[in-house]
């Protein structure tokens, strides 16, 4: 199976849910800590255990302290570059200001993603297999306010998106979409054509995998494992507490 050897990574917000905590007055949101090390050193390390070889890091906000950390990535055996967005007006924008630099199928991870998980080859099988243009990483998701605050995805019988909506009122899928993709080049024209929408007025990916999936050039793929999107005191807390649960269960083995 082919790998996937570029990713992006868009961590220029400012993370303005979690402003309460007095970390965050120093520290970009990337950059708070899970336990023994920064949201976004997950990221980095899925993206390494894909195979992805160079990453671009779109930054902005106390974009200094991000570069001062990792560097081009000599400590963590990932070449790390970095895009500015200084102005960020979502992360659909922020993906498509790597259009000069990438053109072959590349994978995004947020950087306030954290997911768990043995494997994410799932998606990049399907990626090739299905002939995709994008995969989006889901997971089933029972807490109904979650995916108000998230996404939620309809998948046809071969996980085909049917339908995606961006913090639904009313939710009408109880799958839930992650912060985690592969693209096809072909989602920068579709960026191009990805209206700025309200209440944020930003252009999210959401809509532009919409896009997509009306050409049925999008998919769904299932994580096995677990997903937080850590954008609020109580998720950052949930991760925390996944976390050690899960090292108390190895040491336990």
């Amino acid at each position: 199976m082919k790998k996937i050897k570029v990713g992006v990574i868009p961590a220029a917000g400012k993370g303005r849910r979690l402003n309460d905590l007095p970390l965050t007055k120093v520290l970009p949101k990337p950059l708070l800590p899970i336990l023994n090390k920064p949201i976004l050193e997950y990221v980095i390390e899925n993206m390494k255990k894909m195979g992805v070889e160079e990453v671009y890091l779109v930054v902005g906000f106390k974009k200094e302290i991000i570069q001062e950390y990792f560097g081009h990535g000599e400590d963590i055996g990932i070449r790390i570059d970095y895009v500015e967005q200084p102005n960020p007006q979502g992360i659909a924008q922020a993906i498509g200001l790597t259009h000069d630099y990438i053109d072959e199928p590349f994978m995004v991870i947020l950087g306030d993603d954290l997911t768990i998980a043995k494997s994410l080859d799932n998606l990049v099988k399907d990626f090739w297999v299905k002939r995709a243009k994008v995969v989006e990483g889901v997971i089933l998701e029972k807490n109904v306010e979650r995916l108000k605050l998230t996404c939620s995805v309809t998948l046809g019988e071969n996980g085909n998106v049917l339908d995606i909506a961006e913090k639904p009122s009313a939710p009408t899928s109880n799958i839930r979409g992650c912060g985690i993709y592969i693209f096809d080049p072909i989602v920068y024209d579709y960026i191009e054509n990805t209206s700025v929408q309200p209440p944020r007025n930003e252009k999210e990916i959401t809509n532009t995998i919409k896009l997509m999936a009306k050409d049925n050039l999008a998919y769904g793929s299932f994580i096995d494992g677990v997903n937080i999107n850590v954008n609020t005191m109580d998720s950052l807390l949930e991760a925390m507490k996944i976390l050690i649960n899960l090292g108390n269960s190895k040491q336990q083995l």
